[in-house]
Formats: structure tokens, sequence, C-alpha cells
């Protein structure tokens, strides 16, 4: 919800109470609180933007580890067919020299 939004929705409410009800405020209470509103809203919107810069960072580098990741799909494959005899041989020696079954 817009903060200018929910200022108009709270001082409706207020305008509907009977004037009895309605105690006096400091001087100045009114300026303090609002500036204090504004500034909440500032600062809020400070932290978005760098927010928003850390997510973009952090889409990007899940982008390039998923784009290694696949480039590096091709080199990996070459080691899962091995069935040439000599590579047979020292995965046999490997399996028997660790207790590997």
């Amino acid at each position: 919800m817009n903060a200018e939004t929910l200022l108009q929705r709270l001082f409706s409410v207020v305008r509907r109470l009977p004037p009895e009800e309605i105690p006096e405020a400091p001087y100045g209470w009114e300026t303090r609180i609002l500036a204090h509103w504004r500034e909440s809203i500032a600062r809020r919107k400070a932290a978005a933007g760098l927010l928003r810069g850390l997510r973009w960072a952090a889409l990007m580098a899940c982008a390039i580890a998923l784009l290694a990741g696949t480039m590096a799909s091709d080199e990996l494959a070459a080691f899962r067919s091995r069935n040439d005899p000599e590579a047979r041989i020292a995965d046999s020696a490997l399996v028997a020299g660790y207790g590997y079954e």
C-alpha cells in the first residue's frame, strides 16, 4: 500500500471522530510525526535499491554457475563412458585396493 494513501486513510479516520474525543496534541507534534514518517519511507526506498542490486547479483551468479555446469558437462561425459580395457583394469585395481563393492 502506498504511504500517502495510508496517511490519507488515517486522516479520514481521525476526521470521523467526535471533537470531544480528540485530545489536544503538543505544539509541533504532528510535524515531527510526519517528518519521521517521510524519513522512514526514504530509508526504506534506499534499502530496497541495495536489496534489488544484491538480488540481481545473486541471479547472475546462479546463471553463470549453470552456464559453467552445462559447459563442463561435455568434459565430464568423457569420464562416464570409460569402456576401454586400460580404464577397466585401472578401475578394477581401485575397487580391489579400496574395498569398494
